[in-house]
This record gives structure tokens, C-alpha cells and sequence, in this order.
């Protein structure tokens, strides 16, 4: 009896601590430690901090002086505001329907920061370029724009092109124009703005994928000092919970740095190149893919610029890894043929929570049958535990006796438990990073991605928790079932009015769903005589 109260409350507060562990008090990632001497050496001079040596020549000047321009590139689904001083990118603007605004323009998810700067590590280049240098425009269209800086030592040549969704390429071109050996390590910053106000639904991060996995820094992680990662750089990116930012080099580079700009206001990531050395006339050229939108896993799946990538990695799909996204992604296609059925997402995640319960009712029902086998056999427990009360090895015997005898497991109402957590989790991870919901309204809900505004849902919710627990059999006994009673409800009803609604769409659905159940399986039957 005790085994099972105590395991059954152990499930239950492992889950309330992940959900409140995950969202609410886990902890900074470390800075990543140097693996070796060269790295760092190296590290003591990240493109950020690096100062120009004394000796070193002061900021060239472009041979020609260009206006300030600016120009839109389009695909179906965005559209970036370009220009040609300071960063290329100057804003981003999201065309589908699900991001516009009936009185502007539509979402800018990088909210105005200035993306896509082209600059070079002043510890390991030989020619100085102004930091807000006004490129020359030498070309553009509705999906390309074309610059060039040019000095008495270099040229820099840039080509940006929008080519479908989301997904555009950048080329850069360095040209040694001087007369000696030259050497450089080119930097690609790109930026991401920070709300005015954080929640702990929705972290701003910066990501580095190495070619064995992808560290990741939230914006506390690096508030104090940035993070940086050295190797094989497969792609960086910045991102929140429904949008990403990436920047793709066709060939690994060897270094990813994540920061915050110097007001806070942005989120910064730097990937840097190897030191290359160029002969009088001599160019290297730097190619990237580009993503800049919702972090839709099919989308990022089909990412086809940089083939083999793994773009997907971005979702973070918690602790279950694996496991999680296969069911996550299962559940998410079932919600969408429900959309596709309905034309409203929050009827889809009813839906969705209806066949979830369905799929798991028998494991449901075993999991009664076992607490109401236990209920009949607590009289006898607590005669076991009163009468060996002195000797806990006899008591343990006598009690595994009497299981035996009645034909119970301790255990039997805990698996069906265990075996639904994956589950659980999956869903929980799907409708917590499910971008379809972003700005869908359901009822009296403006935005399935944000709380209830009015806690509805939360409050109706633990009414119907609490009643389900006061008509559900229990196998602990009277005073700690009274307990749980109100408990429970009370602990998943501050959760929830903290949760996404759409989140709470399934919470609640599936309490009223499982209450339906619990009062079936309840139905009038011929009580029980007491012994005397």
C-alpha cells in the first residue's frame, strides 16, 4: 500500500517538476571549456573583444562614396527590407495571412534588429574596413541585391538572394587588391531583437551545430559573458519558440559566438572563417543558406540550400530527445488533418485530445481496476501495518502475502502511468512549440500561444479536477485522499494560468473527458457488505 501511495506521488511530482523545472528555474548553460591549448589561445581573442594592434594602419576608405539605398526582396512568404550600410538586412516582414495586421504590416519576428553584417576579425586581417561602410549598389531585383565595398587594399563583393519560403542565399567575395600577401578572417553577424518583457515560454537563444551536436545559449546565458564554440561549425542561428533565424555555410566554419549587443537589446551571433591568405590579385569566395522564419518541422526538414544540415534541431523537443519528436510529430499530422477538417485549431486539439484518450483508455482502465482492487484491500494493509508495526521485515512479508492472495500489484496502477508519460510529454512539447497556433484565436481565447487573458480555462479546469478526485476510487487512504482532493487541482491551476491556452485546450479537455470516464466506470452497482 505505502509503495504504491509513494510511487504514485513520485510520478506525479516528477512531472510537475519537470514542466516546472524546464520552463521556470533551469539553470544557465556553462561557458564551454577549451579542449586543447590552440583553442585557447584562440578564445582570448573572440571577434567582439578583438582591438587593433597598435602599430596597425588606420580604417581605409572606399575609393567611391554612395548614397544610402534601400530595397525590398520578396518571396511568397517574406519579404526583408535590404540596405547598403551597416547591415544588409534591415527588417524582415512576414506575407502569410496568420502574421498580418489589419492597420500595418505584417509580423517582423526579428522585431527591427539589423541582420546579416559583413565585417572582418581586426586580430587577423591586414586591411581595416569601416565598420559602417556604404556599400555600393551594383544591381538588384525583386529577389537579389547586390553591393561592393572597394578600397586601395580589397574588395568585397556581396550577392543576397531571396529564392523560396523562407529560404535565400548570401555570397561573399574578398579580393587581395594591394600589392603583398594579405590575410583575413571574414565574420558574419547576424542579430535578433529581444522583447521589453522575457517570459519563460518563449526563450531567445542562440544555437551552434557542431558536426556531433548543438549547443545552445539563451540570452541569460550569455548576458554576462558571451558563449563560444570552436570546431566545425555546421550552422548558427538565433530563435525563439515559433521562429528562427539560420545562417548556413556551404562549408564548415570555425567559430560561433553568442552575445548580447551592447544595449541588451539584441541578440547577437557571430560564425568567423579560418585566417585565409591571399596573393596580390588573388579572391576567396564565401557562400551560405539562409532560413529566416517559422520553425515548421517540415519546412526545416525540406531545407534543401545546404543539403544534410538538419536544420530541424532547432526544435527542441526536451528531454525525451528522440522519442518525443517521433510521437510530437505523429501527434502534430493528426492535428493538422483536424484542422484540415474543422478550419479551427482549437476544435483540432479537442479532436486530438479525444483520440489520444481513446488510444490510451485501456491502459486507463487497468489502472482503475488496480486502484479499486487496492481500496479493498486497505482495511487489511492497515490491520498488517498496526499489528507488525515493531517489525517492518514481517510486515513487508505478510503484506506481499496478502497481494499475493488477493491477487494485486502494487505496481499495476503505476505502469499504465509510465507508459502514458512519453506521451504526455510529446504533446506537451508539440502544442508548446506548434507555430500553426501562433496568433489563432479560439472562443473568448485571443492567441492559442499565449495564457488565457480572463483564466477561464485554468479555473474551470481544477473545479472538474477536483470533483473527478473526490468520486475517483483511490488506493491511499482517507486523509491523504482528502488531501490530494484539493492539492492537486490547486497545484495544475496556478500552472495553467501561466500555460499557452492551447495547452490548456487539452488540459482541460482531457480532465472533462477523463471525469466522463471515471463517472461511467462509477455507475450504480451493488455495494459492498461490511464484515463484521
Amino acid at each position: 500500500m505505502d509503495f504504491q501511495r509513494r510511487t504514485l506521488l513520485a510520478i506525479v511530482v516528477s512531472v510537475l517538476i519537470w514542466i516546472v523545472y524546464a520552463n521556470f528555474l533551469a539553470p544557465p548553460m556553462p561557458e564551454p571549456k577549451a579542449k586543447s591549448a590552440e583553442t585557447t589561445t584562440e578564445a582570448k581573442a573572440t571577434p567582439t573583444d578583438a582591438k587593433a594592434p597598435a602599430d596597425a594602419k588606420p580604417d581605409s576608405k572606399p575609393l567611391t562614396e554612395t548614397p544610402a539605398q534601400t530595397h525590398r526582396l520578396k518571396t511568397d512568404l517574406i519579404a526583408l527590407d535590404v540596405g547598403n550600410v551597416g547591415g544588409i538586412i534591415r527588417r524582415t516582414e512576414l506575407l502569410s495571412k496568420q502574421f498580418q495586421h489589419a492597420d500595418g504590416p505584417g509580423d517582423d519576428f526579428l522585431r527591427g534588429a539589423e541582420s546579416l553584417s559583413i565585417s572582418f576579425d581586426a586580430n587577423e586581417t591586414d586591411f581595416r574596413m569601416p565598420r559602417m561602410a556604404g556599400w555600393e549598389v551594383l544591381g538588384k531585383s525583386d529577389t537579389t541585391w547586390s553591393l561592393r565595398y572597394k578600397d586601395l587594399d580589397v574588395e568585397v563583393l556581396g550577392d543576397l538572394k531571396v529564392t523560396d519560403g523562407y529560404e535565400g542565399q548570401l555570397q561573399v567575395k574578398v579580393l587581395n587588391r594591394s600589392s603583398k600577401r594579405q590575410s583575413h578572417r571574414m565574420l558574419l553577424k547576424s542579430q535578433y531583437g529581444l522583447p521589453k518583457e522575457s517570459s519563460s515560454y518563449d526563450v531567445h537563444r542562440g544555437l551552434c551545430a557542431t558536426s556531433d551536436d548543438v549547443e545552445e545559449f539563451s540570452s541569460s546565458d550569455v548576458s554576462e559573458q558571451s558563449g563560444t564554440i570552436r570546431g566545425q561549425i555546421r550552422w548558427a542561428a538565433l530563435d525563439s519558440k515559433y521562429f528562427v533565424s539560420a545562417v548556413v555555410p556551404t562549408h564548415p566554419v570555425q567559430m560561433c559566438e553568442v552575445r548580447l549587443s551592447d544595449d541588451g537589446a539584441n541578440l547577437v551571433s557571430t560564425i568567423g572563417s579560418n585566417v585565409v591568405i591571399l596573393e596580390p590579385n588573388e579572391s576567396r569566395t564565401y557562400e551560405f543558406g539562409l532560413y529566416m522564419g517559422t520553425k515548421e518541422m517540415e519546412r526545416l526538414e525540406r531545407y534543401a540550400v545546404v543539403p544534410g544540415v538538419h536544420l530541424e534541431d532547432a526544435v527542441d523537443w526536451g528531454w525525451f530527445g528522440g522519442l518525443t519528436r517521433f510521437l510530437g510529430e505523429k501527434m502534430l499530422w493528426l492535428l493538422r488533418v483536424f484542422y484540415n477538417l474543422t478550419g479551427i485549431w482549437g476544435v483540432a486539439i479537442i479532436l486530438l485530445t479525444v483520440v489520444v484518450k481513446v488510444v490510451t483508455l485501456p491502459l486507463t482502465f487497468k489502472q482503475m481496476r488496480s486502484m479499486k482492487k487496492m481500496r479493498e484491500v486497505q482495511p487489511q494493509l492497515e490491520a498488517l501495518k498496526k499489528k507488525y508495526a515493531d517489525d517492518r521485515v514481517r510486515q513487508a512479508q505478510e503484506m506481499q502475502a496478502l497481494f499475493k492472495t488477493a491477487g494485486v500489484n502494487p505496481l499495476a496502477g503505476c505502469l499504465p502511468m509510465l507508459i502514458q508519460l512519453p506521451i504526455w510529454i510529446a504533446l506537451y512539447a508539440m502544442l508548446n512549440t506548434a507555430v500553426e497556433l501562433y496568433r489563432e484565436p479560439f472562443l473568448w481565447l485571443p492567441d492559442l500561444t499565449q495564457q488565457d487573458p480572463y483564466y477561464i480555462l485554468p479555473l474551470a479546469m481544477g473545479a472538474l479536477m477536483y470533483f473527478q478526485m473526490k468520486i475517483q476510487p483511490s488506493g491511499v487512504d482517507n486523509e491523504q485522499a482528502k488531501m490530494m482532493a484539493w492539492m492537486m487541482p490547486i497545484i495544475f491551476t496556478v500552472m495553467m494560468l501561466f500555460l499557452p491556452s492551447g495547452l490548456c485546450v487539452y488540459i482541460f479537455a482531457n480532465v472533462l473527458l477523463s471525469l466522463v470516464q471515471t463517472v461511467i466506470q462509477l455507475r450504480p452497482s451493488t455495494p459492498a457488505t461490511k464484515k463484521s
